[in-house]
């Protein structure tokens, strides 16, 4: 499965937790993965992903 990886700064769990429960349910979303350290977001996703709903519901 395609992945997609998101430069954005998520400053603790509780919000990296937050952040995949608002974007688990876009159209294409297999899993979301927050790294906290590093300031990235991997998006694991189907082929129909809408990156836009994504973005928009993660705030970046």
């Amino acid at each position: 499965m395609p992945q997609t990886s998101y430069q954005a700064q998520v400053t603790s769990k509780d919000a990296a937790d937050q952040l995949v429960a608002d974007t688990e349910s876009v159209q294409g979303v297999k899993w979301v993965n927050v790294n906290i350290d590093q300031g990235t977001i991997v998006v694991t996703h189907s082929e129909d992903y809408d990156e836009a709903a994504f973005k928009s519901a993660a705030g970046i």
